[in-house]
């Protein structure tokens, strides 16, 4: 394993989080950690509310007190269709990009307690789901002219800060695979990036240092967190609810990204283009421990302790190629003779595989409900998530570079980040014996520290749908529209003024249709 730092687009989210900073395990944490899209339509009309309500497919990953609540068995169905966009502002130009998909966001089956059982005694129900509780979906495109730095003026500064030779970095250059085993001694095979003609090494430097650059950048990403969920939830007295569920979950995210510059003006190098693709796969386990108390027949309670998710080993693999566009490059032949370098292929970075172990937060959620009779009811859901808590360590690495990697990353966690507060509210009224009308609102706060910048980060999502019940099936429509306010920076460089950040405006709408059989 050769571990390399790298500077990617980190367009890994829950269905609309995209985080806009240097490649970092935190950052990656918290995006493996934060579910937005994980109950069924009912439940997505009104907001997310699912802890309290109970007699819901959505209690089998969320509250599985909520199973004690069915009195007959059901199988469930939902699928959705997800359009993501991100509106980008980068030195002053914007751009705009969509990412539109189908997916099939939860389906399940709860054995549910036999009708002749007494409300004098236990009862409880057994229930089995797939949900898909992070999308990485959320696309970037940025486009700007940069009057100060290339990409290229961050390859120099790793090449100045290891101390790189031509010759060391010709060292880390495989010719018969064209690979190399940084992104600095990539971008020197390129000729992009030269050594001072005096030391042989640094500072190096880049053609044309002064163009202006245009710079151009997309990431493309695709993949979720999906889940089975196992769950048994059980009734006491038609007062006392009370679960279990263990949750077995699957990460499969994919992030390419393309960035492209051209100089301005330039008669030596025209441009480059760095394409780069991150896969992170893994599988985790958790559980939930739920409760729902009936305070009145109009009024319940709940809560629900949700255990870290522990990821075992998640396997990352890492690769990216240069391409540069060359006019002409000086150079001198075998023999000492001067000749001009009108082609150069791509170049590859030696493709970076790691495994490492990953701890999502603990989280606890609860709420209440009041219903109106049978006219409609109303329903909050607080949920708080410990992200300091999040944890990363290796066992593929030694001992000492463990304890160093566990300190760094999980240190960036405790500083970079608070724990947070969302809040669900929602409500369904009863228009006629069959007719529903559902409404919502949610907020997921702001999960990174005031110290590390003044983007507010709260997420914001209005929903509204509409469900068809029967005594035999039932057919629910969902819409939600959530939207945020993100960064994202490229590459950074020492000097904070020569390096810009684009602020991205995420959206993200999904159209749901839901149903299920009771039997």
């Amino acid at each position: 394993m050769n571990r390399i730092f790298l500077f990617v687009f980190l367009g890994l989210g829950s269905l609309s989080a995209v985080h806009g900073q240097i490649y970092s395990y935190s950052n990656l944490a918290k995006s493996f950690s934060t579910a937005y899209s994980t109950s069924s339509p009912r439940m997505q009309a009104m907001g997310g509310v699912h802890s309290t309500l109970g007699a819901d497919i959505s209690s089998i990953s969320g509250n599985p007190a909520g199973l004690g609540f069915y009195n007959r068995s059901e199988v469930a169905l939902g699928v959705g269709y997800v359009s993501s966009t991100t509106e980008s502002t980068y030195l002053s130009e914007s751009s705009s990009k969509t990412n539109s998909f189908v997916q099939v966001p939860i389906f399940g089956l709860v054995l549910g307690s036999p009708a002749e059982f007494s409300a004098s005694q236990w009862r409880g129900s057994f229930g089995v789901a797939y949900s898909r509780q992070v999308i990485f979906a959320q696309p970037i495109s940025i486009s700007g002219v940069n009057n100060r730095s290339s990409l290229l003026d961050r390859f120099i500064e790793k090449a100045n800060d290891k101390g790189a030779t031509g010759q060391s970095l010709d060292d880390e250059f495989n010719s018969y695979g064209k690979t190399a085993d940084s992104p600095e001694a990539v971008a020197y095979q390129a000729y992009l990036i030269n050594p001072n003609a005096k030391t042989g090494g640094a500072p190096f430097q880049r053609y044309e240092a002064n163009l202006p650059t245009r710079q151009q950048g997309t990431a493309d990403n695709e993949g979720a967190l999906s889940q089975w969920d196992i769950s048994y939830g059980a009734s006491y007295l038609s007062k006392f609810y009370v679960g279990l569920g263990l949750h077995f979950s699957n990460i499969n995210a994919t992030s390419t990204t393309y960035w492209q510059e051209e100089f301005v003006g330039a008669n030596y190098v025209a441009g480059l283009q760095y394409q780069e693709k991150l896969i992170n796969t893994g599988s985790g386990i958790s559980a939930t421990l739920g409760m729902i108390y009936k305070l009145s027949s109009n009024l319940r309670a709940s809560l629900a302790l949700h255990t870290p998710m522990f990821f075992d080993q998640m396997n990352e693999r890492y690769d990216a190629t240069l391409s540069p566009r060359v006019f002409g490059i000086p150079s001198i032949d075998s023999k000492g003779n001067p000749i001009t370098i009108t082609r150069v292929g791509p170049v590859k970075l030696t493709p970076n595989e790691f495994t490492y172990q990953l701890t999502t937060p603990f989280k606890i959620s609860g709420g209440a409900a009041y219903f109106f009779g049978k006219r409609g009811l109303l329903s909050l859901d607080l949920e708080y998530v410990n992200y300091p808590g999040m944890r990363v360590s290796s066992a593929e690495l030694s001992a000492t570079d463990n304890i160093n990697f566990e300190n760094k990353y999980n240190g960036q966690t405790k500083k970079n980040f608070q724990s947070a507060l969302n809040i669900k509210l929602g409500t369904e009224i009863r228009l006629s014996a069959n007719f529903n009308l559902r409404g919502g609102v949610a907020t997921w706060g702001n999960s990174y520290a005031p110290t590390y910048d003044s983007i507010d980060r709260t997420v914001l999502q209005i929903s509204g749908g509409l469900g068809f019940r029967t005594n035999q099936f039932y057919i629910d429509l969902t819409a939600y529209q959530r939207t945020s306010k993100e960064a994202f920076t490229p590459y950074a460089l020492k000097n904070t003024a020569d390096y810009s950040s684009a602020s991205l405006n995420l959206t993200s709408m999904q159209f749901m249709i839901g149903t299920g059989v009771y039997f």
